[in-house]
């Protein structure tokens, strides 16, 4: 999940007032700075830039909530978890951060905490980030093997986004969880074609599992090839090798 990070991050870079004095029109400037070595992937750039911004301004909701995203995407989640707080008590209706909070709290495994946050965060009607959220609330019931409850939040979010990647993949795997192959085969071959842009190999390796469940080892043959061949730096690419001489010796 965490080559999703970026997305499953409610980034709000914008927004920042004209702070008026020399240090906090500054502190704007380290922050759109900041702001756009995240977008390229440059995140100790950021950092840098983050943190002139915050001593500067260091009451700026703003600055601490992409503070936050980048500690997040250096997987320091203590030190996003407490930006992400930060940010929240300088703004408590700053709902972006909250579910970035959330967010930090399901990969450490605080599910009932980030829970309570999302929870919030489906009360602010305004927020136009829904669709991240119930990815996140998505998340923290398929880690807590409700699969049914995942599949719930990961199929509203297909109501409006039929081609989110992350969606389409969590609700296959849910059903693949459930043993129901048949009909996770089907949507884990949607997300195939939504995640190949981002190189996610995830939906092609548990694709290939439920058609080798289903009893197509044809079919589950074809898709382990495809990712060793389309994902040769993919994270399932030795399982997906392994799992394919398994298949070949067994009909040998």
């Amino acid at each position: 999940m965490r080559k999703w990070m970026l997305a499953l991050c409610s980034l709000a870079f914008v927004g920042c007032a004209s702070w008026g004095s020399k240090n906090k029109e500054k502190s704007e400037l380290y922050l759109r700075i900041g702001v756009s070595y995240i977008e390229s992937g440059n995140y100790p750039f950021a950092l840098r830039e983050l943190l002139k911004a915050e001593e500067l301004d260091p009451k700026n909701p703003v600055v601490q909530n992409n503070l936050g995203q980048v500690y997040f995407l250096r997987e320091r989640f203590d030190l996003a978890e407490q930006k992400f707080s930060r940010a929240i008590e300088l703004k408590s209706d700053y709902t972006d951060a909250r579910n970035n909070l959330a967010r930090t709290l399901i990969e450490v495994g605080k599910y009932q905490a980030a829970e309570k946050e999302l929870t919030v965060v489906f009360n602010d009607l305004t927020y136009s980030g829904v669709t991240k959220a119930y990815i996140n609330w998505g998340l923290s019931k398929f880690l807590q093997k409700d699969y049914s409850g995942a599949r719930s939040a990961f199929g509203k979010v297909l109501e409006t986004q039929s081609d989110d990647c992350v969606a389409n993949t969590y609700y296959g795997r849910s059903l693949f969880e459930e043993k129901d192959y048949s009909r996770a085969a089907e949507a884990l071959d949607r997300a195939v074609g939504f995640c190949q842009k981002g190189l996610i190999d995830e939906p092609h390796y548990y694709s290939a599992l439920a058609y080798y469940r289903l009893g197509e080892k044809s079919k589950a043959i074809a898709r382990f090839e495809e990712l060793i061949k389309y994902y040769p730096q993919g994270k399932y690419r030795d399982k997906a090798k392994a799992l394919l001489d398994l298949i070949r010796k067994g009909q040998q």
